[in-house]
């Protein structure tokens, strides 16, 4: 059984609740300035087991879901419930509705923001994935992200990952002072969980919707659409990519595409 992982942003509200799962990272406060941003509306988030402690979740992607469905089911307090989630979260947002479905709970809208339905591709290797997190402090665009990945490349095959891998990475400032080796370590179990368990994982098509898909107009392009295996899909696409979705503009443009959808689905028991 997994601990409490949901945290709430604030004071309880009108309409169905929305829950934010986490992406790779494990951190569920992304969510936090779009949660500003939605008048009334109880916001909470999902975080990853071990993100703030404990032992990281080595499990699948269905068996994430399984979990946090038991514990949105509990906390809804009878009431209907979205879900949202960003990157990986889409994904555990989408499989996660499932289950409350099938449970027997309202899920009027899932909104999946840039998130890419899994499929096969090569496996990255661990050092790589170790890359992609480190890069992760740095993104504000995914140009960044692609550079500082291949900028800490160099710096491990020239100076050796050694017992602390991270500490020559520390020493250019590319890490947060507030994160320790020991920390870091205890994040990066959990990102990697996540990668490996969104790699394995394969989404059923006959999901039943409505999902609003919020696509970054500057991300690489999808290979797979997820109106293949979601019934009632309606996708926007809103400028930026993958991470600057959540500067300053791009949350404000996020946040009025999800305030709008969730008062379709209040008014109108659907997606319009």
């Amino acid at each position: 059984m997994l601990p409490d992982v949901l945290v709430p942003f604030g004071p309880d509200g009108d309409g169905p609740p929305l829950y934010c799962v986490h992406s790779a990272f494990g951190s569920c406060h992304t969510y936090l300035p779009l949660a500003r941003l939605l008048d009334h509306r109880p916001v909470t988030g999902i975080e990853a087991p071990g993100y703030d402690g404990g032992e990281a979740f080595p499990g699948s992607l269905a068996e994430l879901a399984d979990a946090y469905a038991e514990l949105v089911d509990v906390d809804r307090d009878g009431r209907p419930v979205c879900l949202l989630g960003w990157s990986t979260g889409g994904v555990l947002a989408l499989e996660t509705a499932a289950r409350l479905r099938s449970g027997g709970c309202p899920v009027p809208l899932v909104v999946l923001v840039d998130a890419y339905v899994p499929q096969d591709e090569p496996t990255p290797t661990d050092r790589m994935i170790r890359a992609r997190f480190v890069a992760g402090f740095a993104a504000d665009t995914l140009d960044r992200l692609r550079d500082r990945s291949a900028e800490t490349l160099r710096v491990w095959e020239e100076e050796g990952t050694g017992e602390d891998a991270w500490e020559p990475l520390r020493a250019r400032g590319w890490l947060p002072d507030e994160l320790d080796s020991e920390t870091l370590d205890e994040r990066f179990a959990v990102f990697r969980n996540n990668v490996r368990a969104l790699e394995r994982h394969r989404v059923a098509p006959g999901h039943p919707g409505p999902v609003l898909v919020v696509r970054a107009r500057d991300s690489p392009p999808e290979t797979r659409r997820w109106s293949e295996l979601v019934d009632d899909v309606r996708e926007v696409t809103l400028p930026g990519d993958h991470h600057s979705l959540w500067d300053a503009d791009g949350v404000s443009g996020l946040a009025r595409v999800v305030s709008e959808a969730l008062a379709r689905t209040t008014t109108a028991g659907g997606l319009r």
